[in-house]
Parts: C-alpha cells; sequence; structure tokens
C-alpha cells in the first residue's frame, strides 16, 4: 500500500497510519488505496493542512457547540467529550453555515492528530485513537428529532469516516434517556460497523461504570471524577452548549415543507381518521402537520375492543391517548411523538365538525420509529424524557406505562443497571410520508 502511493504527499507515513486505513476496508489495499487518494484530494478542499492556523471558527460555534477534550482514560488514551443532548440543532441550523460545522469537526480531527502526537511522546508507545464519553442529558425529540439536523449528522458522519478512519477508541454514552433508541435507528445506518461495536451504553449507575474506563483524577466532577476546573463540567475545556440565542441567527428558517407530505382536505362538520398499526411495543410515533389559514382539532386514540350493541351495529371501542383539541398549526407548524406502550392500531383524527362555515386542508407526515430489538439501552426515569411546549408546539406523551425500563442484552430480558455494547438497534424505520 505504501509503495502504490508513492506518488502523493500523505499527512502522515509510518505504518501504523497505513494500518489504519487497511482496517477500515478490512484490509483490501486496492480500496485502501483509492480511500487515501481521496482523502488527499479532500484535504486540499477542506484546507486540512492548514485549518488550525488560517481557519477561526465562528463565535456561535465556539461558544455553543458543546464538545471538548479532558484528561485521559486508564489505558492512556486522550478523552473528548461529547455533550449532544445539549446540542441544538435547530439553533445551528438557523445560525451557521454548513460548511462552517464541517470545517469545525475537521478542526477538532486535526487537533486529535496533534493531541496523538503529544500522548505518543509522553507514554512511549503509539497512541493514535480517542476515547469519546458522549453525553445524552437533554436529549429529546423536540430538540434532536430535525430533520436539517438528521442530514447534518449524516454529512458530519461521512466526512469523519472517510477522513479519519479509525480514530475511536471507545465510545462511552452516559444518561441515555428512553428515546435514544428510536434516534439512534434514524442515524446508526450513517455510522460503520466498526465505530457501532465500540459502542458502550452505560446504565443509571453510570459514574460509577465511567470510573472503570477514567480514573477520578482524569475525570470532571460533573462525571464523577475530582476535577474541577473552574466548575464541575471542566468548563474551561469543554464547551457546555444549550439552545443558542436568536440574536445569532442568519435568518428564519423553518424545517417544514408541504412537498414532502401528504394532504386531506377534511370537510365543513366533518372530520378525517388515519389507521397506523404498531407491531412492537416501544414504537415511537412521530407526526408534523400544517393547516392553511385555519386552526383544526387534532389528536390520536388507540383501539382498544369492540362492544356488542343489542339491535345495533357492533361498536369500536377506543380510548384516548393524546388529547383532542384545537391546534394553531395554521401559525405554527405542530410536531409531537407518542410513545406506545403497547402494540396495536392507533388512529390519528383530524376533527373539523365544529366548523359549519370552512373546509380545512391538512398537509401531514407520520413516521414510526421502531424499538431497539437487538441493543437496548439502559433508561433513565420516564419523567427525563416529558417534553414541554415550545415556541415549535413539539410535545411528547407515554401511552401507559412503558416495559423499557428494563435491559435486554442479546435477546434476554434483565434487570436495568447492566452495561450493552457494541450491538445495533433495529431493522428500518417504517414511514409514512
Amino acid at each position: 500500500l505504501k509503495a502504490s502511493l508513492s506518488d502523493v504527499t500523505l499527512p502522515e507515513n509510518d505504518d501504523y497510519y497505513f494500518l489504519r486505513w487497511l482496517r477500515a476496508v478490512k484490509f483490501d489495499s486496492c480500496k485502501a488505496e483509492q480511500r487515501l487518494r481521496k482523502h488527499v484530494e479532500a484535504r486540499k478542499e477542506l484546507g486540512a493542512d492548514t485549518i488550525l492556523t488560517d481557519w477561526k471558527p465562528p463565535e456561535v460555534l465556539v461558544k455553543y457547540f458543546p464538545t471538548g477534550f479532558f484528561g485521559e482514560d486508564r489505558d492512556g488514551h486522550p478523552v473528548y467529550y461529547d455533550n449532544i443532548g445539549n446540542l441544538d440543532p435547530r439553533g445551528l441550523h438557523r445560525s451557521c453555515k454548513l460548511e462552517d460545522i464541517v470545517k469545525l469537526k475537521v478542526m477538532q480531527s486535526e487537533m486529535w492528530q496533534a493531541k496523538f502526537r503529544e500522548f505518543t511522546e509522553q507514554k512511549g508507545r503509539k497512541i493514535e485513537t480517542i476515547t469519546c464519553v458522549i453525553d445524552m442529558e437533554n436529549l429529546s425529540f423536540h430538540r434532536h428529532y430535525y430533520r436539517p439536523g438528521i442530514n447534518l449528522f449524516s454529512e458530519l458522519s461521512g466526512v469523519l469516516q472517510r477522513n479519519y478512519p479509525e480514530r475511536n477508541h471507545l465510545i462511552l454514552v452516559v444518561k441515555a434517556p428512553r428515546i435514544f433508541p428510536a434516534l439512534y435507528n434514524l442515524v446508526k445506518h450513517f455510522i460503520d460497523e466498526n465505530t457501532r461495536s465500540k459502542i458502550v451504553i452505560f446504565g443509571a449507575n453510570w459514574k460509577e461504570e465511567l470510573l472503570q474506563y477514567i480514573s477520578p483524577d482524569q475525570l470532571p466532577q460533573a462525571y464523577g471524577g475530582t476535577r474541577c476546573e473552574p466548575d464541575p463540567m471542566c468548563t474551561n475545556f469543554i464547551t457546555v452548549g444549550g439552545d443558542i440565542p436568536p440574536e445569532y441567527y442568519m435568518t428564519n428558517l423553518t424545517e417544514t415543507s408541504k412537498e414532502d407530505m401528504e394532504s386531506v382536505v377534511v370537510s365543513r362538520g366533518s372530520s378525517y381518521e388515519r389507521e397506523f398499526t404498531v407491531e412492537l411495543p416501544g414504537t415511537v410515533i412521530r407526526w408534523e402537520f400544517i393547516t392553511n389559514d385555519h386552526d383544526i382539532n387534532f389528536g390520536w386514540h388507540q383501539k382498544s375492543g369492540t362492544k356488542r350493541r343489542r339491535f345495533l351495529p357492533t361498536m369500536t371501542e377506543m380510548s384516548e391517548v393524546v388529547p383532542m383539541k384545537r391546534r394553531n398549526s395554521h401559525i405554527i407548524p405542530e410536531s409531537g411523538s407518542l410513545l406506545c406502550s403497547t402494540a396495536g392500531i392507533y388512529v390519528m383524527k383530524f376533527d373539523n365538525s365544529y366548523s359549519w362555515t370552512r373546509s380545512k386542508e391538512v398537509f401531514y407526515s407520520v413516521k414510526l420509529l421502531p424499538p431497539d430489538t437487538e441493543l437496548s439501552v439502559p433508561l433513565m426515569a420516564a419523567e427525563e424524557i416529558v417534553e414541554e411546549g415550545t415556541g415549535e408546539e413539539d410535545e411528547f406523551y407515554e401511552c401507559g406505562d412503558y416495559p423499557g425500563d428494563q435491559t435486554t442484552q442479546g435477546s434476554d430480558l434483565s434487570p436495568g443497571d447492566q452495561t450493552t455494547q457494541g450491538s445495533d438497534l433495529s431493522p428500518g424505520d417504517q414511514t409514512t410520508q
């Protein structure tokens, strides 16, 4: 491989470097050569060779992109923190160019390279991978189920995997809430198999478990360690993130496009219902809708059985799982989620029976996000994920008592403080649009 690339200038030229690229393609030397040649061109396009000195990230990324380096793990690898729960995808979409976010990740990756050289010199042995701590606190459908944000994740994953492969030693996930499996299902296809195998997801005792990998004197107090520089989160080194203030917004963007939705006209004095079959408990139903000009009554029901009536047709019984109420979806697009504790038939209803003069045109999209079937996550308490309404009118509902506070490892159910490592979540999403 090294001989076949003698005509190009690479950022590194030792055997470890070439082995990383070979591992990324399962030791297919032809593929490794092709990828390295593309990487050389990409470095020129991204300005990677001089990005640490020639490029300054926008202020909004410096203040609100929740990442940072701090300390090392017990095996001597540098530790990188990614507080993804505090990432504001909507705010980033409104305040940054995609190009700037990609450049920031390239800059951080080049900083990793510098860290590896520093650690290799200190330890007297080759250090070429990092341990990444992923903090899922504040992860929510409202904040993170956002189409431009998912597209951004896809773009960043592609750039990093094509240009900085095999850089992860371990990925340690802490504070994973109940909705994590559904959101992970949306993005896991962007993550290569080798990287997925390095994911470790901690349960309720995550602080004790994290100490098995990182010693207290290398860990911020907020994560169960002893370091406080200058506060428990060590914010001299790790950016906390949070909601991006509107003053950083470049334009008033919206994620909702009617072209991506189905439409129905609900006649005056009538209603429209559509059934969705949920096959697995723990499935999340996610919806968005807009109306033209006027509000509409909206809610969800679950079919609970039938009732025989003497001399009358059999009646289908339904229980209300998302309360019917009038929504100002002509002003602000409505979106929300329902966590289904049981399989069955769920019915979405748009009710215009209160209006005797106006029909309502509704544009809607519904997705069924299946639960994890291979990797089960040690989940936080239910109250961690209930979302309150915001300016985006995003709501989260739970249908009954979700049985997911147990953890599965492989196919067996077990109590919830186990750690799950290195699997996928579930087969593909069911989508209705």
